[in-house]
């Protein structure tokens, strides 16, 4: 067995749990999950004897027990082959480790434990290949990017392809669209593919559009385009779907070396608080993770996503939503019903405002609803769940509409497979007001990232307010009685779900400017952001009864950290959280600067250790 002591130990165990002594906090909670409604950051009820978890029990990859060391020293003895020589050494009750009692004690040094977070939405392939491209990220410029493209350029040899991301030309000095005129100039010897920022437009130069054997006589695929001016030619700026037909001919890395770049990635991410992802990177992916476990080199708990194309192989073999094991699991289909808002490719109900002459743009459906009904009925049909990109209102009404159809299938696929299909909608970032109650009513998952709402600061003006859209509207889902999870998107936005907290906190851009705060009425507390980036993922998986929160025999992940998010100096501990209360955005914080104090201590936590399955996969 193994002990982790001299900790607070917060569980966020539900109230109604039948070993929920030491829970994290108070819950009035919905039917039909445990969505909460009413949730306050308190600190842990006592046990049974009066004083406040302070150790973790672990036996394999199991929780044991939750309580105080002496309590669990006590359960520890009297499943030991050594109970009978405890009699003879004071009996079982002891309060230090009793020499030949067989226990690995971990000294956290007064630190906090929580329930390991899970990503409900990355893409750790894209992610783990973010790390070696070209990172545009920072450029100010156009000219800027372009500098740091040729100096990329001139590292390689003659011919190699120099692949990047980040670029975001709402953030540019001149926020006008790229083209491949400077890019064909500085990088002629190069093909050129720069994915921005969001990953749904790529920015290439001639030569890389002449190795994929595009020009301008090339029609646009569905669901996507490349980009001409006003004569007709091509600019070098390829969207949605179209970019597959360029991004195909760009040389992926080895087995081997992807094998290495995952590994690289998982430590990162074990690093930041992560013990499970859900990855949506479909075959590479898949490839990818089978590769490091064969390598006996996985550390953490994997969901896996298939993509459209994918979907035949899926079927012949025999991939079912839920199969698998404890750490690789299979998971559902992704498809797609629109772009990203920072591409102007977001399906909206209201037009973009003109950039560059660019004539009235309400955004790309890269599927019809009847398209996206069929493939969603094909995989249901055969024991996939189903998980539709929505990022834009218009998106989101179709894909709910999709859903609604689907109602039928998918009650007689659960039948047929004897498990849940949890179908979700990935982003849901802007949503129509009487959408909003339908994922409630259809029993339809909002996979939600909280970055993307400070991320998109600067873009909220593309969106007419008169529509009086829910945005980022995580608290009004949860009011309707709808699941969330949280996620990253990653490499989108960076994968620290400590930062994602301190988004849905605030609302505000990242250095704590609490000018900046989008709909501070939208705000949730730590409490609630925690739970939707724990209880959340596992229940989109149908482990709400093995992880989320930390209670016996449930699944030993959990993370030791320097920051505790239950309490703090100015918040108000006895003050619950409802919509009428919550109308100032303080969350029960005395003033907004106590609020931003204790969001920013949570966003810069340290995580000194990572326990995925019982075992440190992380010391810091």
């Amino acid at each position: 067995m193994r002990l982790f002591s001299n900790a607070v130990v917060r569980t966020f165990a539900p109230a109604d749990h039948p070993d929920s002594a030491g829970t994290t906090d108070r819950a009035d909670r919905r039917d039909g999950g445990g969505v909460p409604t009413i949730d306050t950051p308190v600190a842990d009820n006592p046990t049974a004897q009066g004083a406040a978890p302070d150790a973790i029990l672990v036996d394999g990859e199991t929780i044991v027990a939750v309580g105080t060391r002496a309590e669990l020293l006590d359960i520890a003895a009297a499943e030991s082959s050594t109970t009978a020589a405890l009699a003879s050494a004071g009996g079982v009750g002891a309060t230090t480790v009793i020499p030949g009692l067989e226990i690995d004690e971990i000294d956290c040094n007064g630190q906090v434990i929580l329930p390991g977070f899970v990503d409900g939405h990355i893409h750790s392939i894209i992610y783990a290949d973010s790390l070696t491209d070209l990172d545009l990220s920072q450029t100010k410029s156009l000219a800027e990017a372009v500098t740091a493209i040729r100096e990329r350029a001139d590292s390689l040899p003659v011919g190699t392809w120099v692949v990047g991301s980040g670029w975001d030309l709402n953030k540019w000095d001149d926020p006008s669209y790229p083209d491949r005129t400077l890019l064909d100039a500085e990088v002629p010897d190069h093909p050129v593919a720069m994915w921005s920022l969001d990953l749904h437009t790529l920015w290439a130069n001639a030569h890389a559009l002449e190795i994929a054997g595009i020009d301008a006589e090339t029609p646009d695929p569905s669901g996507g385009s490349f980009v001409r001016n006003d004569d007709g030619q091509l600019t070098g700026l390829v969207r949605e779907d179209a970019t597959d037909l360029v991004a195909r001919f760009i040389p992926e890395p080895s087995r081997e070396e992807q094998v290495e770049r995952l590994a690289v990635t998982q430590k990162l991410f074990l690093s930041q608080g992560l013990t499970g992802i859900h990855d949506f990177d479909g075959i590479a992916s898949t490839l990818g993770w089978n590769d490091l476990r064969e390598a006996d080199r996985q550390d953490m708990r994997v969901t896996l996503f298939l993509r459209g194309p994918e979907v035949p192989w899926a079927i012949e073999t025999g991939w079912h939503t839920g199969d698998g094991d404890d750490w690789l699991q299979r998971g559902g289909l992704k498809l797609f019903s629109d772009g990203a808002l920072g591409s102007h490719t977001s399906h909206m109900s209201s037009p973009f405002p003109e950039t560059d002459g660019e004539a009235e743009n309400f955004g790309i459906a890269q599927m019809t609803e009847d398209e996206l009904f069929d493939q969603a009925r094909i995989a249901t049909e055969a024991g996939i769940s189903v998980a539709i990109h929505a990022i834009g209102d218009q998106a989101n009404h179709h894909v709910l509409e999709v859903f609604d159809r689907l109602r039928e299938i998918t009650a007689a696929a659960e039948e047929r497979f004897d498990r849940p299909f949890r179908h979700r909608v990935e982003h849901a970032q802007f949503i129509q007001p009487g959408d909003v109650a339908r994922f409630a009513e259809l029993g339809v998952l909002a996979s939600m990232q909280p970055r993307h709402c400070i991320s998109d600061l600067h873009l909220l003006h593309l969106i007419d307010e008169s529509a009086q859209l829910a945005a980022y509207a995580w608290p009004d889902l949860l009011a309707a009685g709808a699941h969330v999870v949280f996620g990253s998107d990653g490499p989108v936005e960076p994968a620290n779900p400590f930062a994602a907290i301190y988004a849905a906190m605030t609302r505000a851009n990242i250095s704590g400017d609490a000018a900046t705060s989008f709909q501070p009425h939208r705000r949730l507390s730590a409490v609630e952001a925690i739970r939707l980036h724990t209880q959340g993922p596992a229940f989109a998986a149908g482990l709400e009864d093995r992880r989320g929160y930390l209670a016996p025999g449930m699944d030993a992940d959990f993370i030791v950290v320097d920051t505790d998010p239950c309490v703090a100096d100015g918040l108000n501990a006895e003050r619950p959280r409802t919509e009428e209360l919550n109308a100032d955005g303080l969350l029960g914080y005395d003033s907004e600067e106590a609020l931003f104090a204790h969001a920013e201590a949570i966003r810069d936590t340290r995580v000194a250790l990572t326990v995925v399955g019982g075992e440190i996969k992380y010391e810091a």
